[in-house]
């Protein structure tokens, strides 16, 4: 089943992911402020937190005298299932246009062009 998130709820998955512990709103709330330039109030994240947790994307539980939150969903998990919804709505489900839109509209390096044939060649070894 695919799971959807808002801009601002993928962010703070991505704060708890990138983080590698479970943290607090709290914590989330200082992580997004220093490290992703979002000024959310602590009232605003434990929303966020508690529709994330209705939807079964993060779980909690008490340590101490706070909550601690866990994401439920990896972080690989999620990026390949928006990569693939992605690419089913815009490309028709094409890996190749979507590559050719990606070479052709980005400001990719040709150090990075050269890796992404790399690993295309490697693919093809396999």
């Amino acid at each position: 089943m695919e799971k959807q998130m808002t801009p601002a709820e993928e962010v703070i998955m991505q704060c708890l992911w990138e983080s590698g512990e479970d943290l607090t709103v709290y914590e989330i709330t200082e992580r997004l402020r220093e490290h992703y330039g979002k000024d959310y109030a602590n009232n605003a994240v434990a929303t966020f937190m508690k529709n994330l947790l209705n939807r079964g994307l993060v779980s909690r539980y008490k340590k101490h005298h706070s909550h601690q939150w866990h994401p439920e969903i990896n972080m690989d998990d999620y990026r390949d299932q928006k990569l693939h919804s992605f690419r089913k709505q815009w490309y028709r489900g094409s890996g190749v246009g979507m590559l050719a839109s990606l070479v052709e509209t980005s400001d990719l390096t040709k150090e990075d062009v050269k890796k992404m044939k790399e690993l295309l060649d490697e693919y093809m070894d396999e």
